[in-house]
C-alpha cells in the first residue's frame, strides 16, 4: 500500500451520513482518507435504502468523493428493481469518468453480481488490482427466498457474474466467514478468500449525533413514563427480517404489561404488518419512520434490548453481519439474536440472549427471562458487547485489514 492509493468502490446502494443506508463504504472511506488513500466512490442515483437522493451526479460527503450513476426509480421489490440493477451495470459501463483520478484499486462490491463485471472490466482497462466484495450471496438469496427457478435466464446472468467475480478477482472480501466453501465451490481459490464483517464507527459517529424527530421522542418518553422495557428494532421491514414473529410474540405477551416492541424503518411489508398488528389490537407493538444516520445513536440509547432476527433458511447458515447488531452493541444494548448460522456471536460475547429463527414462543418465553433478569446484568451484557465491538470491529481496525490487500 503506497501513500495516495488511489480506491474506486463500486457499490450499487452505497449511502452516506447524508443520504441514508448503507454506510459501510462511507465509513471505510473515511478511514482511507486518514491514512493517506484516495477513495472514491460510484453508486446509483436511486435504491430503496436512500433517504434522501442526490442532487447532483458528482459530490463530496464529509470529503469523500461520490459519483452518482443515474437509474431508473422502483417501488417494489419487482422487475422494476431488477432493472434497476441491470441500468446501474450498463450506465456504468459508458459513464464519463475520465475526470476521476485512475484507479490502483477497485473494489466492485455486491449484494448484485453483476457489478463483478464492471469492477473486473475496469481493473483491467486501468491495470488496477481487482477485489470482488460479496456482502450478500446472490443469485442463492433470489433462488431461496424469492423462489426462482435456476434456470430463469435472469439468474443464470447473475450465477455467471458471480463465478466471473470469484475466477477473475485479486481478492473475494466476504462480510462472513462461514461462506468459503460455497465460494470456493464456485470457483474461487480459496487464498484468494478474505472475511472483513460490517462494524461502526464510534469516532465519526459521535462528531454528528443529531436529536430524534418529535414523533419518536413523544412515543419513547411515553412508553419511558409508563415504565415499559423497550425492545428495538431498526432497520428494513422486509420479508427476510421475519417481523411476523415479532407480532407473534407480541400476541402471546399481550398480557404482559412490562415488554413493548418498537419497530423503526420502512420496507415493503410495513405496511402489510402495521395492518396486521391494528386487526389483532395489539397494544404492545409501535412503528415509526426510519431515522436518520445522525439519529441513531439517539435512538438506540433510548431502548433497553436490540432485536436481530432473519427467516429461518439454508441460506443464512453461511452467515450474515448485520449492521443493527453492531449499533445495538455501540449503545451498550443487550441483544436478541434470533438467526440460525454456524456461527452466533451473541452467544459467544455473552451479551445478550439466543433465540431459534421465526420461533415465537421462543422469543416471547426470552422476554419473560429478560423481564425477570436485574438490570445490573442486563448493563453488564451490553457493556460486553461494546467492549467486543470496540476490540475488533470498528472501521478503523477493518479499514487497516481492508488496506493490507492493496
Amino acid at each position: 500500500m503506497a501513500n495516495g492509493t488511489v480506491i474506486w468502490i463500486i457499490n450499487h446502494y452505497a449511502g452516506s451520513r447524508v443520504h441514508g443506508m448503507e454506510y459501510r463504504h462511507y465509513y471505510l472511506a473515511q478511514h482511507f482518507m486518514r491514512m493517506g488513500l484516495r477513495p472514491v466512490i460510484l453508486c446509483a442515483s436511486f435504491h430503496h435504502l436512500l433517504t434522501k437522493l442526490p442532487e447532483d451526479g458528482h459530490a463530496r460527503v464529509d470529503g469523500v468523493p461520490y459519483v452518482w450513476i443515474k437509474t431508473r426509480r422502483y417501488e417494489r421489490n419487482d422487475a422494476r428493481r431488477a432493472l434497476n440493477m441491470v441500468d446501474f451495470s450498463a450506465r456504468l459501463l459508458f459513464a464519463g469518468l475520465g475526470q476521476l483520478p485512475k484507479p490502483d484499486v477497485v473494489i466492485a462490491s455486491s449484494p448484485h453480481p453483476f457489478v463483478a463485471f464492471n469492477g473486473h472490466r475496469i481493473a483491467r482497462k486501468y491495470d488496477a488490482k481487482f477485489i470482488f466484495e460479496v456482502r450478500d450471496l446472490w443469485p442463492l438469496t433470489l433462488l431461496e427466498v424469492g423462489g426462482y427457478s435456476p434456470r430463469h435466464p435472469f439468474i443464470r446472468a447473475m450465477a455467471w457474474a458471480e463465478r466471473l467475480g470469484y475466477e477473475r478477482c485479486d481478492h473475494t472480501v466476504s462480510l462472513s466467514g462461514g461462506t468459503k466453501d460455497y465460494m470456493v465451490g464456485h470457483g474461487l481459490d480459496e487464498s484468494k478468500f478474505v472475511h472483513i464483517p460490517n462494524g461502526m464507527d464510534p469516532q465519526t459517529t459521535a462528531e454528528h449525533v443529531e436529536a430524534l424527530p418529535d414523533e419518536h421522542r413523544r412515543v419513547i418518553g411515553d412508553l419511558r413514563e409508563q415504565g415499559k422495557l423497550i425492545v428495538l428494532y431498526s432497520g428494513s421491514h422486509g420479508v427476510v427480517n421475519a417481523l411476523g414473529s415479532v407480532l407473534d410474540a407480541a400476541e402471546l405477551l399481550r398480557e404482559e404489561p412490562a415488554v413493548h416492541f418498537l419497530l423503526v424503518g420502512q420496507g415493503p411489508e410495513k405496511e402489510s404488518l402495521q395492518r396486521r398488528a391494528q386487526k389483532a389490537g395489539l397494544p404492545n407493538v409501535s412503528f415509526l419512520p426510519p431515522v436518520g444516520r445522525s439519529q441513531m445513536p439517539a435512538l438506540t440509547q433510548s431502548a433497553d434490548l436490540g432485536y436481530v432476527g432473519l427467516q429461518k433458511r439454508d441460506l443464512f447458515k453461511y452467515g450474515v453481519s448485520p449492521n443493527k447488531l453492531y449499533e445495538y452493541m455501540a449503545a451498550g444494548l443487550p441483544i436478541l439474536f434470533a438467526i440460525e448460522m454456524d456461527r452466533d456471536e451473541v452467544a459467544e460475547t455473552r451479551c445478550g440472549f439466543s433465540t431459534p429463527a421465526e420461533d415465537a414462543p421462543a422469543l416471547a418465553a426470552v422476554l419473560r427471562q429478560v423481564v425477570a433478569t436485574p438490570r445490573e446484568r442486563l448493563r453488564e451484557m451490553g457493556e460486553r458487547g461494546r467492549r467486543y465491538l470496540q476490540d475488533t470491529h470498528t472501521y478503523e481496525t477493518l479499514a487497516r485489514q481492508y488496506a493490507s490487500l492493496f
